[in-house]
């Protein structure tokens, strides 16, 4: 897994996806107990599938990476009161910072030039021709 810029944001993804998989385990580790949980319980568990759901529209459609960062933090911060603590802090914290993650990645544009073949101005030779002894 590369860390830097690249075509997808990889680590902004596992780190949303994550978080969603951490705040929804605790009320579906036993989902017959869910109607016991009452609204704080179905509360975790959409934050939790909408984090999963913001880790997907990031993985599918990079490109609108403001608007999936900016959710899995508003999603992280709601966590807090509605989710047990946010996870016990652990599935807030990653949705934070996957979140933070997404806002900061750039797209990479495409080189003209394959990589580490050096730009050539017109009227210039590239340096892989011979070149004449004089």
């Amino acid at each position: 897994m590369r860390l830097s810029p690249g075509r997808r944001p990889h680590a902004a993804c596992l780190c949303v996806a994550a978080a969603g998989a951490e705040l929804g385990s605790l009320p579906l580790a036993d989902p017959s107990l869910l109607s016991m949980t009452g609204p704080s319980g179905a509360a975790a568990v959409l934050v939790a599938l909408a984090l999963v759901g913001c880790a997907v529209h990031l993985w599918a459609s990079p490109q609108q990476h403001l608007y999936s960062g900016g959710a899995a933090i508003a999603l992280g911060l709601l966590s807090y009161p509605l989710a047990n603590l946010g996870g016990f802090l652990l599935g807030m914290f990653l949705a934070l910072i996957g979140g933070a993650l997404a806002l900061a990645w750039q797209p990479v544009e495409d080189e003209p030039n394959p990589p580490g073949a050096a730009p050539t101005a017109p009227g210039q030779h590239s340096g892989t021709e011979a070149r004449s002894g004089g």
